[in-house]
């Protein structure tokens, strides 16, 4: 079953829906374990998030533990980094340098 997401104001296609609400909540929780880890050497939560499309890849790889193809795989990376990203802008500080 194909089913339309939307991220980020883009429409996504994933192969497996049972697969979103996992990547979402991957996604979600990367952003607060880079929330805890910065607050626990005293740094600001400011700025852009900091995270990677390759770093959301490799999560959803562990996370899943079974192969998906490439295109899915990309879904699900794409759907965890908007996730984690809109939580990271959620709680982060603008840029004072911007």
């Amino acid at each position: 079953m194909i089913a339309a997401v939307r991220a980020a104001g883009v429409a996504v296609a994933v192969a497996d829906v049972e697969l979103e609400p996992m990547a979402i909540a991957i996604g979600e929780a990367w952003a607060h374990e880079v929330v805890r880890t910065l607050r626990a050497v005293d740094r600001e939560i400011i700025g852009a998030w900091p995270g990677t499309l390759r770093e959301a890849r490799l999560r959803i790889r562990v996370a899943v533990r079974n192969k998906l193809d490439l295109d899915a795989l990309d879904q699900l990376a794409r759907i965890a980094y908007v996730a984690a990203r809109r939580n990271w802008h959620d709680i982060s500080e603008p840029d004072p340098e911007r």
